[in-house]
């Protein structure tokens, strides 16, 4: 599968030859979709918690007796009823970790990458890197190339390529290892240094 190689001006300086296993690959949605979800699971704290009437400090003493009173019979303090009681089926501490196997994760990605790449939303730029590491320059790539939004794939981040897009919230920058699905569908655009193609299909196919 042959594309465009563009340099950092936006013009196109050649051509490269890209894997058809990684970039020719039908999508799996129900595959692109588990991986989304387990990713996104992954980030959650799980942090969030609540007392059951278990947990709330209080007397067990019944507050009045269970006949004669004409009123419906209640318990302790603690009771979910009761203002400050515990909290019936309310959230508690819990691990939302999912791990699908690795070769599940890759053919997510394969498939979101054919995609974009099919869409034309996939570039591979000569020597991509801001070296200068100022912001401005990331911006005159945009305009250059036409994007709002674009996931950078570099070999290596280099502390000004780090520095130069810390400030915007429209571009990322991955090595070809930390490739995931949520990046890929979020940015929808993705622009690939030459070097690193090569790399990014080596730990896609195995």
């Amino acid at each position: 599968m042959e594309t465009k190689v563009f340099k950092m001006n936006g013009t196109a300086s050649g051509s490269v030859n890209l894997d058809e296993r990684v970039f020719a690959v039908k999508a799996h949605p129900q595959t692109i979709n588990d991986v989304v979800k387990s990713q996104l699971n992954n980030e959650r704290q799980g942090t969030v918690s609540t007392k059951t009437r278990s947990d709330v400090a209080g007397s067990t003493r019944k507050l009045f007796k269970q006949k004669g009173t004409g009123r419906a019979r209640q318990a302790d303090v603690k009771s979910p009823l009761h203002p400050g009681g515990g909290l019936a089926f309310g959230p508690h501490q819990r691990v939302y970790d999912q791990r699908p196997p690795k070769k599940v994760v890759d053919r997510a990605i394969v498939g979101v990458l054919t995609e974009l790449a099919n869409a034309g939303t996939v570039r591979v730029v000569e020597n991509l890197e801001f070296a200068s590491g100022k912001t401005k320059d990331v911006r005159i790539f945009l305009e250059s190339h036409k994007l709002k939004k674009v996931l950078f794939v570099v070999p290596e981040i280099s502390e000004n390529t780090r520095r130069a897009t810390s400030n915007l919230y429209n571009v990322k920058v991955v090595t070809p290892m930390n490739v995931n699905v949520v990046d890929l569908l979020k940015y929808g655009n993705v622009a690939i240094n030459d070097k690193a193609v090569k790399m990014l299909e080596e730990v896609l196919v195995k």
